[in-house]
């Protein structure tokens, strides 16, 4: 008996040797945070995640005394922020290494439909000596990769910064370790342009035509187009870009001639949203600064205000054309220190109009009407300041942040030239934070 255990024990042994020993192909590794916010407002606001993601204070009007009714204290206790990830190494195909990553947190549908699970990152990534090719959800290129501000807000200093993740098909080309050329057509999912949903009559009160839907980007046929060039030099980086997008308001109009105005006649006119990007970084020691502008049209899908207008309508068919809000937006963010860190972000945003002349729903020119789908594009202006001080200890990070938004409402008429209006009124949110986030 002692013989047979030990014959096959040998040969265990033995078939064990004999068998190809081959490493895994694919890896796994999870990341993420726990990350909890306390914060205060004085001023409701246009903001998403249950009030955490701050977009700029949201005039609603004053009461019979002229107090501001979206002026009032409010607070917010939330973890909803919380995230987790999963980094994909796998094995070689097609003579590319290959890559994935998953990332999801509990911020919902943002507004609709919060504290529930959302994708975040869901792509395949394909990379070649001097290339590489991207499948899948991730940032929109004009977040401009490692280009984006520090500071203490979930917001990450949207609307000043492009903030958006969409499904797309990106191609990066690196001639040398300097440059980077890029190009991606983009979809639109958590992030959407605005557009009508229903139309009974070509009257605006007729018309429902604030609601946003990644179908309007689909219903053009055409994904967004987006270039870049990137170029890494040590500690300095400097990168532009420039997008083309396009939209499909609606399917149908309404004729509004005598005998026609409960007609329907399928409409095939589209917006058309022309943008472009430039960033730069430069990082010594512990010390970085960051700056980024945004000039564009209709950009309502990076979270940055404005929109479009109809600019003429068929009197037949009801048939619109349109032209686009100008939006520009920048930023600057400084941050000094490791363990013991300051910062302070600055951004200013300008209205600077439509394009062309609005077309006039009203019955005189003295009593102007316009449709005017999109975020808030009665904004003239908005700036902010946000100073930060947080403490890095392991995989902890404590930050307090003051954030000071200010917004300039235009009211009173509309001029149909350009869209703006001749008087405003400035509305202003205190917000103080504290963010405290466990990495692991």
């Amino acid at each position: 008996m002692k013989k047979l255990f030990l014959l096959l024990l040998l040969f265990c042994s033995l078939s064990s040797i004999g068998q190809d020993v081959k490493p895994k192909e694919t890896t796994l590794e999870f990341y993420g945070f726990v990350r909890y916010e306390a914060f205060w407002d004085t001023y409701k606001g246009l903001n998403a995640a249950n009030e955490q993601f701050f977009v700029l204070p949201l005039y609603a009007g004053v009461d019979a005394n002229g107090e501001h009714i979206n002026q009032a204290l409010t607070y917010n206790f939330s973890s909803m922020a919380t995230r987790l990830g999963i980094r994909i190494n796998g094995p070689v195909i097609f003579n590319a290494k290959t890559s994935a990553n998953i990332e999801t947190d509990f911020a919902g549908d943002l507004g609709a439909n919060p504290a529930m699970f959302r994708v975040r990152q869901a792509n395949a990534v394909f990379s070649w000596t001097k290339s590489s090719l991207l499948v899948g959800q991730t940032w929109h290129p004009f977040w401009s990769g490692k280009v984006f501000p520090t500071v203490g807000g979930l917001n990450t200093g949207c609307p000043f910064q492009p903030f958006n993740r969409s499904p797309q098909v990106r191609f990066d080309y690196k001639p040398n370790a300097k440059f980077i050329l890029s190009a991606a057509l983009v979809s639109e999912f958590q992030y959407k342009s605005y557009g009508f949903s229903k139309i009974d009559s070509m009257y605006p009160k007729a018309m429902l035509c604030n609601d946003k839907t990644d179908a309007f980007t689909r219903n053009a046929g055409i994904p967004e187009m987006v270039a870049n060039i990137e170029l890494n030099n040590g500690g300095f980086t400097l990168g532009a870009g420039t997008s083309l997008k396009y939209i499909k308001p609606t399917l149908y109009t309404v004729g509004i001639s005598a005998g026609k105005d409960d007609q329907k006649y399928v409409s095939d006119d589209l917006v058309q949203g022309l943008s472009f990007v430039g960033y730069t970084q430069y990082v010594k020691n512990m010390f970085t600064i960051r700056a980024k502008a945004v000039v564009g049209q209709n950009m309502t899908h990076l979270t940055i205000p404005g929109g479009y207008g109809v600019k003429s309508v068929d009197q037949a068919t009801g048939a619109m054309n349109y032209t686009p809000y100008n939006t520009l937006t920048s930023f600057i963010n400084a941050v000094y220190g490791k363990k013991y860190q300051v910062g302070v972000f600055a951004g200013y945003l300008k209205n600077m109009g439509t394009t062309d002349a609005l077309y006039n729903f009203g019955t005189s020119a003295a009593d102007p009407t316009a449709v005017t789908p999109g975020m808030v594009p009665n904004v003239a202006s908005i700036y902010r300041v946000a100073p930060h001080f947080a403490i890095n200890v392991s995989k902890v990070r404590l930050v307090f942040e003051y954030e000071l938004t200010s917004a300039e409402y235009g009211t009173g008429k509309i001029n149909l030239t350009d869209g703006l209006y001749g008087s405003s009124t400035d509305v202003t949110n205190h917000r103080g934070q504290l963010m405290l986030m466990y990495s692991f």
